[in-house]
Parts: structure tokens; sequence; C-alpha cells
């Protein structure tokens, strides 16, 4: 699978394409366009941010954290935060224990 030819980048809300899932963990991958914000969520389980193209900021208790390509960045489970694309077309992968 292509994960670049299956993300649907669109305005109205940010692109997500399943990528597997076992009885373990969820792993999709994100679409943003150029200031377009994943809105404020928490994770319940502990999961794993990889970007793969392009930059983001990652806002979360009250800091924001600038990811570049190649960067991970482990997301605390039940804390409330938030993701901005800065490039054109930025894609991340997270990986989620079930």
């Amino acid at each position: 699978m292509n994960i670049y030819e299956n993300l649907a980048f669109g305005h109205e809300r940010p692109s997500v394409c399943p990528i597997q899932r076992t009885e373990k963990t969820n792993y999709f991958a994100i679409g943003l366009l150029h200031d377009q914000i994943l809105k404020k969520h928490t994770a319940n389980s502990p999961s794993l941010l990889t970007v793969l193209k392009g930059e983001l900021e990652f806002f979360i208790n009250g800091k924001v954290i600038q990811l570049k390509e190649f960067d991970t960045y482990d997301i605390p489970v039940l804390v409330e935060h938030e993701v901005k694309g800065i490039r054109d077309k930025n894609i991340f992968t997270i990986v989620q224990e079930k």
C-alpha cells in the first residue's frame, strides 16, 4: 500500500488512511494541508507519532513542539493535544497500543 496515494487531502478535514489493525495495535496515517488542524483530542492508549512528510506543530500542555520529517513523538495518554500542518502537504503516522 502506498500511504501518499491513499490519503485524500481536502480542505474540509484531515485525511485519515488506515494501514493496519491487529489485536494489539492500530496503525494509521493522517494528512494535513498547510495550516490545517487536527482539533484538540486525547489519546486513550500509548501512541507514537512519526512524521513522514512535511512539518508539524504539536500543541500540548501550553507548549508548541516543532516536528520535522522523520521525527517521532510519544503522545501521552489522556493529555489533550492538537496538531497543525506547516508545509503544503504533511503526513504522519500513529501507532496506538490497544
